[in-house]
């Protein structure tokens, strides 16, 4: 028997480990507020680690201009979501925001209507608004207003915040939209703001994910691209619930931007620490899936059914 064919037998002898056989939950904790838990697996034979857990994903629009309007408040003819997810309306001395309770929501929206009104000089008395953490500002005289789009296709709109940017440094658009992660060009998962399991694992803005839809077998390549609420295990961007429900409309409404939530669980990988992986700016779909498969590529994950064995091997 030649050398070349001895070596031949002897790879062909050597076992092939799968994805499923290398990865092993190291610690899994709670996330207390939807009681939902969290693995984090590490790879046996390069130390590399992914976050996984199971959620009810809901959607997020920040990001594209197209999200709020401040003449279509409640997300009805030009806006695809209502301010009352872009603002925290509170009284005076509480810590209570109105817009996430259905009993105070149109007192919320009626407050900051008159904000608007008063071309966003004068907060009515009693109350306190906050915008700057999703809606972009300018800078007029010695006021902070809310960034309205003056020209183009999205004139009127207020300008939609992402806390992962493009890094551009010319040709940023009015209100700084082209710096922005839009959610309808990339897919994209909000990450839980406050202490947490996902962070405690090493989770940030930046890094890589995975989400698998197992009621329509569909797997998508996404990124970090904002924090949002502590409350909340997961928010997808637009693009990214389109592409797990199989929907390719983009919606033109709050209510259409609604029926983008999947009614089932939907199994999502965090690759932490995984920012500077590659990393290619400004972000598309194309290069954020490009640097995913590569990072799976070289921990043994090569296709769907590897993810899928993963997934059902480890807890999901």
């Amino acid at each position: 028997m030649s050398l070349p064919t001895v070596l031949l037998c002897l790879a062909l002898a050597v076992p092939v480990i799968s994805p499923a056989q290398r990865f092993k939950v190291v610690d899994q904790r709670l996330f207390a507020p939807q009681q939902r838990t969290v693995f984090l697996l590490q790879d046996t034979l390069t130390d590399k680690k992914i976050i996984l857990f199971r959620t009810k994903i809901q959607v997020n629009t920040d990001g594209t201009p197209m999200s709020y309007h401040p003449y279509d408040l409640h997300g009805e003819t030009k806006a695809i979501n209502t301010i009352g997810n872009a603002v925290a309306v509170r009284k005076k001395g509480s810590s209570k925001n109105l817009c996430l309770d259905r009993k105070t929501y149109k007192e919320a929206i009626r407050v900051f209507a008159s904000y608007r009104d008063s071309g966003f000089e004068i907060v009515p008395e009693g109350y306190e608004i906050t915008w700057k953490n999703v809606l972009a500002a300018e800078r007029v005289g010695d006021i902070d207003k809310p960034c309205i789009i003056k020209t183009g296709p999205y004139a009127g709109y207020f300008g939609s915040l992402t806390s992962l940017t493009n890094g551009l440094t010319a040709n940023r658009g009015e209100c700084d939209c082209n710096n922005q992660v839009n959610p309808l060009e990339v897919p994209g998962l909000v990450l839980p703001g406050g202490n947490n399991a996902l962070r405690n694992y090493g989770a940030k803005v930046g890094d890589l994910v995975a989400a698998y839809n197992p009621a329509n077998d569909s797997l998508v390549y996404a990124i970090i691209n904002d924090q949002g609420p502590a409350h909340n295990l997961g928010e997808g961007s637009v693009l990214l619930n389109m592409t797990l429900l199989g929907i390719t409309e983009f919606p033109k409404s709050r209510k259409a931007t609604y029926k983008l939530i999947p009614k089932n669980d939907v199994v999502i990988v965090i690759i932490p620490q995984s920012v500077n992986y590659e990393r290619v700016r400004p972000y598309t779909a194309a290069n954020v899936r490009k640097r995913v498969t590569e990072w799976f590529e070289a921990v043994g994950i090569h296709n769907k059914e590897d993810f899928k064995q993963l997934v059902s091997a480890n807890g999901e």
